[in-house]
């Protein structure tokens, strides 16, 4: 016989005694606390470029030569080092990463020479850091002669922490060049938010973080004040000392276009208007000589030969007797000097043949 079909059905026994069959609490019970086990792992890194260390590259050829002899010293050296390094990336961007427990002993390490390694340096380096928008770790130089060129700035700028990339370019007409400067760490640009410029080859290059705003930028330019009759040939790193006591931030002492000769003039940079206002109060001497402050303004009425604001170039002292030609293109006859952006230029090998045999 089979049980009714009209029959109620019976419910289904609750699994869970705390919930009803609607899924609510039954009650005002509270559930468990659940632990959660966080386990974090202490890992701080160090990169050094080894591509740009000659002299050690010298000594260890090899990948692995280099590996190894890192890890033979810094574990005698450093106490939390955990012996592992390996290498990243190729060319410029190539890279030697070594991993530490602890911070201080990272830090140790950071920008310190070792004897077997005299020109590896090693800066912070940080994974986890974003790569989306490399103007957080780029800067601009700017002011740069065509003299100084890709490789010199390289070899300044990186003590400064690991190069991943340099553009050194110039505008059309532009008697100087400018280039950005990509590093592979934040913490490398950090000392530029108050460090306004850098001397090399004597002369003052203005650096520029790039993730600065337009008006950040323009801020580094607005308060300019102009230093007149310089006595002959004298460079920006001449005039640090003196500038810098006077409280200011970069100085630039301009070039003739058509000889690339220094003019007798400068252009000092401050960060306020209160800063350059007390300088242009003071009476400045250099080399035994008096100069004298003026607006950049008025550089058009300095006369060329001794610098003096209202000087008449025909009855100047320092007068040439006799004048020099002028090029059409002096921007192009610049760096057709300097070799900058010059075509390559092919030996003529059935010319040097022949010579030979006549």
């Amino acid at each position: 016989m089979h049980a009714p079909l009209h029959k109620d059905l019976q419910q289904l026994p609750n699994a869970s005694p705390n919930l009803d069959t609607n899924g609510a609490p039954d009650g005002d019970l509270t559930p468990n606390p659940v632990v959660t086990l966080a386990l974090t792992r202490d890992d701080f890194q160090a990169a050094a470029a080894p591509n740009a260390a000659p002299e050690s590259l010298k000594t260890f050829p090899t990948n692995k030569a280099f590996i190894e002899a890192v890890n033979n010293l810094f574990l005698e050296t450093y106490e939390s080092y955990t012996g592992k390094a390996r290498m990243t990336g190729s060319g410029e961007a190539k890279r030697l990463v070594i991993h530490f427990s602890t911070a201080e002993a990272r830090d140790l390490c950071v920008g310190v020479t070792h004897s077997v390694f005299p020109d590896l340096i090693f800066h912070a380096h940080d994974p986890r850091q974003p790569r989306s928008n490399d103007d957080l770790w780029a800067i601009q130089v700017t002011d740069i002669p065509f003299f100084i060129k890709k490789d010199n700035l390289m070899a300044y700028f990186k003590k400064f922490g690991n190069i991943t990339s340099c553009r050194l370019f110039s505008r059309p007409n532009a008697k100087v060049q400018q280039a950005r400067i990509v590093y592979d760490h934040a913490d490398s640009i950090a000392r530029f938010t108050d460090q306004w410029a850098v001397y090399c080859f004597s002369t003052c290059l203005r650096i520029t973080p790039c993730f600065y705003t337009v008006d950040q930028k323009a801020a580094r330019r607005q308060y300019v004040a102009t230093l007149t009759q310089l006595p002959p040939n004298v460079k920006d790193i001449n005039l640090a000392p003196l500038t810098r006591d006077l409280g200011a931030k970069a100085v630039n002492v301009p070039l003739f276009l058509n000889s690339y000769k220094l003019k007798r003039w400068a252009y000092v940079t401050f960060n306020s208007q209160e800063t350059m206002d007390a300088a242009m109060e003071q009476t400045v001497s250099f080399q035994g000589k008096v100069l004298s402050w003026s607006s950049p303004d008025h550089t058009n009425k300095l006369c060329h030969r001794c610098g003096k604001l209202g000087c008449a170039l025909n009855f100047c002292p320092f007068k040439q007797t006799r004048g020099r030609s002028r090029t059409r293109d002096p921007v192009a006859k610049l760096k057709e000097r300097f070799n900058v952006n010059q075509p390559l230029r092919r030996s003529n090998s059935n010319a040097v043949n022949s010579r030979s045999y006549s």
